[in-house]
């Protein structure tokens, strides 16, 4: 799935060197004008080596020159510009819409890029044999915890998720060592997360980590790191919606390859519990 190429510049700024930074702010604000431009000219332009814009090519993971010149071509000729700002005063609600999709879109393409469906199988596998399933989310991790357990809840996986972290590690220090523990954590350095970690680690539980920070502490603990996407910090946090359906797009994709393993089976336990809601709610409205 490809890209859009600003957005995706824009996400990699932060890890770029001081020239390469100052390449990409260039690029971002002469896309148009780039397209049109050899290597030499976009070195003059720019104020940067030749070299720069090798380096600066294979940092946001493009083969060359060439590519990102029709990638630029491809998404950015004939495109309000505005449209790759953050909402500002006074947007108007169709702007806000395109706004807010593209980003959307750009997150699931670039979660869905890097996921490591290997290790998502490996969870699945591990989530089969496990008797309960510790799960725990802080703020808008929360939400997605609780996607999760409503998720695995309906097909009979017995699910554990407490917004008390002290009320949660109770549970945990009592829990079977083939139990599993997830923890949602965007920055991959939320406190509560990491320390139930540790002692689900120290209980002998296996325990997967769904962040965005490839180089964070929980992803460097866990023993099944999931690294999904989840844009770039802008001020009206449009970032952490996104990276929220980034976690619920990951948690799908987990959700899905555990449903995999028992497909018929488990569609059967969906109807016969529709039914049988559908039934008893019937009942006690009549």
């Amino acid at each position: 799935m490809e890209e859009n190429i600003i957005l995706q510049i824009k996400s990699k700024l932060g890890d770029l060197s001081k020239t390469e930074k100052k390449l990409g702010e260039y690029i971002l604000s002469h896309s148009v004008e780039t397209v049109n431009d050899n290597t030499s000219e976009l070195a003059k332009k720019a104020g940067v080596s030749p070299a720069t814009i090798v380096r600066f090519c294979r940092s946001i993971g493009l083969s060359g020159f060439s590519q990102l010149k029709i990638r630029l071509y491809a998404d950015a000729s004939g495109v309000d510009r505005d449209i790759y700002t953050d909402i500002t005063s006074n947007e108007e609600v169709p702007k806000i819409v395109d706004k807010l999709a593209l980003r959307f879109n750009q997150s699931i393409t670039q979660t869905a890029n890097q996921l490591d469906t290997d290790c998502i199988e490996k969870i699945a596998e591990v989530l089969d044999i496990s008797p309960v399933i510790y799960i725990y989310g802080l703020g808008a991790s929360h939400i997605a915890a609780e996607d999760f357990t409503q998720k695995f809840s309906r097909i009979g996986k017995p699910v554990v998720n407490m917004q008390d972290h002290h009320l949660l590690g109770s549970s945990l220090i009592n829990a079977a060592e083939d139990c599993v523990f997830i923890a949602i954590s965007d920055s991959g350095e939320t406190i509560e997360a990491i320390k139930l970690t540790r002692m689900a680690k120290q209980k002998g539980l296996l325990t997967a980590g769904i962040t965005q920070k490839r180089d964070s502490t929980l992803a460097g603990i866990v023993d099944y790191p999931v690294i999904h996407h989840g844009g770039e910090a802008v001020m009206l946090r449009s970032a952490a919606t996104t990276s929220l359906a980034a976690q619920l797009f990951t948690i799908d994709v987990l959700y899905y390859a555990y449903v995999n393993q028992h497909y018929h089976e488990i569609m059967r336990r969906l109807k016969n519990s529709k039914m049988n809601i559908q039934d008893f709610f019937r009942k006690e409205n009549s």
